[in-house]
């Protein structure tokens, strides 16, 4: 089985998926994604209802989905089973830039105490807008950001104590 959290918008799923079953946060869904072509381009089939879905990345871990003409900035994490805490060089509470892009608004200042899942900072990439969460609940140590910024890809954006 493999897991995976994907976010879109707002919204955050926990997707598992097997040779015999697929979840989206532990509901059983019957669905099939076939890939055609070397060009992005999907067939989505929901039951009885068939999609196409363009899906273009954007690196690390980000995608441009297409559905009918209709854009979603999704953000799929492969679930290692490794604590975020264990893995090397990382700190819990690092939050870097998942695309290139500019900064559109920063809710929080240096010594702010944040609740996690609260909004932190929103980005825009190819005109569409990334809500960027806390992971973790803490106090914000360092900011390395203001409106109008523009992070690379992997540059921090916030720490905390």
């Amino acid at each position: 089985m493999s897991l995976y959290y994907v976010s879109i918008g707002q919204k955050e799923y926990k997707v598992e998926i097997s040779e015999n079953v697929s979840r989206i946060n532990g509901e059983e869904v019957k669905a099939v994604l076939t890939k055609l072509g070397e060009r992005g381009l999907y067939l989505l089939k929901l039951g009885s209802r068939k999609r196409e879905l363009h899906v273009h990345s954007q690196g690390k871990n980000q995608y441009v989905v297409n559905n009918n003409g209709r854009f979603a900035l999704a953000r799929v994490e492969k679930s290692t089973g490794l604590k975020a805490s264990r893995i090397p060089g990382k700190r819990v509470g690092d939050i870097s830039a998942p695309i290139s892009g500019l900064v559109i608004s920063v809710n929080i200042k240096v010594g702010d105490l944040v609740s996690e899942g609260d909004v932190l900072v929103v980005m825009e990439s190819m005109k569409m807008q990334m809500m960027i969460k806390s992971p973790v609940s803490g106090k914000v140590s360092h900011l390395n950001v203001i409106p109008g910024s523009q992070p690379a890809k992997g540059e921090l954006l916030v720490r905390f104590e």
